[in-house]
């Protein structure tokens, strides 16, 4: 299959016989990642702002952004260098935006919210939503009012569709590094640590703290107050909700287990339904021994 190939490079960790270019590398996938690089060009933009834009007063933005058709910024924005704002996106009160981020078409993000730099948040985010908090007042559910901020933190990258709420009071923060794949729901006044990867639909409840380096599998969950410790993995359709963890964990099921015991759980559970014929022999052959020894009285 090499020789057949119509790559015209190789990456591979080591040499190989073949007449083939090699471009050897110690991480063949970072490597091709960063050869991905050269192919994949920025779309030119040009500084400035579009005569369709809704930029109300007190905005700044620096000279060299590039805001698109129908953007609309409100009052006391800050946009920063080098930042480009495709059309639709709704910009609130005091969001602060700093140089070099990305905001694809119809993102929305909401008052107070501050994004660090080199930022990139995908079409049909919305960042800054009302927390989901409701208190019982014995009659109905009275809403507590959301007056928190939410903060991203430099080189994040905040997938298509993914919702990220404001804190009650404080802050939701998500900070350096972080990659949060589409679908992705973050509830208030959470922390998701550096470098974390949170794949879709991923959720995360209110007041749940991700420690650090941590990687969430698809449709996994975390229950509210809960913290991961650093460097865990979750595997996806897992549940954790039953206390806080360790660093370096790998959980796995609901409630979410340390995966050898979740995997011999499920070993067993493949059993369950030769277990049961076994038990109702058994049950069968204790009752005719009953049966005989009550004879023999």
């Amino acid at each position: 299959m090499l020789e057949k190939t119509k790559a015209s490079v190789v990456i591979c960790s080591e040499e190989l016989k073949t007449n083939k270019t090699l471009l050897l590398s110690k991480n063949p996938k970072l490597a091709f990642a960063k050869a991905l690089e050269l192919f994949d060009l920025p779309l030119e933009v040009k500084a400035g702002i579009h005569p369709q834009t809704w930029v109300e007063e007190g905005v700044e933005i620096d000279p060299s952004a590039t805001l698109y058709p129908f953007v609309s910024i409100r009052k006391g924005a800050k946009i920063g260098k080098n930042v480009v704002v495709y059309s639709g996106v709704y910009i609130g009160h005091e969001v602060f935006i700093d140089e070099n981020c990305i905001i694809y078409p119809n993102a929305t993000i909401l008052p107070k919210t501050k994004i660090g730099k080199r930022v990139i948040i995908h079409s049909g985010c919305v960042v800054g939503d009302d927390g989901f908090g409701y208190v019982w007042d014995g009659t109905k559910h009275y809403k507590t009012p959301q007056i928190g901020k939410v903060i991203i933190e430099d080189d994040v990258e905040i997938g298509a569709n993914t919702t990220i709420d404001r804190a009650t009071m404080g802050e939701t923060r998500i900070k350096i590094g972080t990659k949060i794949d589409n679908l992705v729901q973050i509830g208030h006044n959470v922390e998701v640590g550096a470098h974390c990867i949170l794949c879709g639909q991923v959720g995360l409840a209110g007041s749940s703290k991700i420690g650090d380096g941590s990687m969430l599998g698809g449709q996994s969950g975390v229950g509210d107050h809960i913290h991961l410790g650093p460097m865990n993995k979750i595997a996806a359709q897992s549940g954790v909700v039953m206390g806080d963890t360790k660093a370096n964990e790998t959980l796995m099921g609901f409630p979410a287990m340390p995966a050898f015991d979740y995997l011999r759980a499920v070993s067993l559970w493949k059993k369950l339904p030769e277990m049961q014929k076994t038990i109702k022999r058994l049950e069968k052959e204790i009752e005719e021994l009953k049966k005989n020894h009550s004879g023999q009285q």
